[in-house]
C-alpha cells in the first residue's frame, strides 16, 4: 500500500467516524500531520498535548474518489 493509499483510507476512517479525530497525550501524529499537509485535517490543540482534528471540505473530496 502507497502513502496515498494509506492517506485515503485514513480519511475515509475518520469521516466514517463523524468526521472529526481526537488524539491524546504525547503519540505519534504524523499520519495525521500528512493529511493536515495535504489540506485534508484542519488540526486544533484542546488540553495540553492533545489535538482534535477535522475534516476540510478537500478531505471530503479526496475521500469522495
Amino acid at each position: 500500500m502507497t502513502g496515498a493509499d494509506e492517506d485515503l483510507k485514513l480519511i475515509r476512517q475518520i469521516l466514517a467516524g463523524g468526521g472529526r479525530k481526537y488524539t491524546a497525550g504525547n503519540i505519534d501524529r504524523s499520519r495525521y500531520d500528512r493529511l493536515v499537509d495535504r489540506g485534508w485535517l484542519i488540526p486544533f490543540k484542546t488540553n495540553g498535548g492533545d489535538v482534535e482534528y477535522q475534516v476540510t471540505d478537500e478531505g471530503r473530496a479526496a475521500a469522495a474518489f
